[in-house]
């Protein structure tokens, strides 16, 4: 049973990928906080709050990544798998038929975040849709931070500019096929695949 952070960080560690919600692939913190897949909605569940107060702790973590990984949702992934997340999301075959159907708005703000490395927004606003579309074709490194007022925005970063110069020359290392196969691997085989950003 995961009760606080360190139990869901230690989670994250030893299983390597997680996701938040219930999926056909890994454990999810939700299942781990619950005691087994909940019947309904996991946020009327008694402990729907600690679940969801554990997940943006998670995001927030600087030992956890993430992403999403899972059936679009979102999968918190420990640093043995970083160096695979960044090599598929650099991957230019990859990369350019994300960019299909992208909204101009959507396009707009991949630019910015690209020529400034990383741009901070309101989580709910009219970038919204553009920024989601965004993060779940794996074209943004995507978080949250909270200001010295307190109030809570959505970061997004380039990959560029999120990875350091060791995890950058780890994943030169790997070939696009090996680091999808890796992360294959950890989310135990999701039968509907990584993301639709895999082409």
């Amino acid at each position: 049973m995961v009760r606080t952070l360190r139990d869901a960080e230690e989670l994250v560690r030893t299983r390597h990928v997680i996701t938040e919600v219930p999926t056909h692939g890994p454990t999810s913190l939700v299942e781990q906080v619950m005691g087994g897949r909940p019947a309904g909605s996991w946020r009327e569940h008694a402990k729907g709050r600690l679940a969801y107060r554990l997940g943006r702790q998670l995001r927030a973590s600087p030992d956890v990544l993430a992403v999403r990984l899972v059936e679009g949702k979102v999968a918190f992934v420990d640093p043995t798998l970083w160096a695979s997340v960044y090599r598929v999301a650099m991957e230019p075959g990859r990369r350019r038929p994300s960019l299909q159907g992208l909204s101009l708005e959507a396009r707009s703000l991949l630019s910015s975040v690209e020529r400034d490395g990383r741009v901070k927004m309101d989580k709910e606003g009219p970038w919204t849709k553009a920024r989601e579309a965004l993060e779940e074709r794996l074209l943004v490194h995507f978080s949250e931070a909270q200001e010295e007022d307190g109030h809570h925005v959505a970061v997004l970063r380039s990959w560029r500019d999120w990875a350091s110069p060791e995890l950058k020359a780890d994943a030169a290392r790997l070939s696009y096929e090996d680091a999808q196969a890796r992360l294959r691997a950890a989310c135990d085989g999701a039968p509907t695949g990584l993301g639709p950003w895999v082409f």
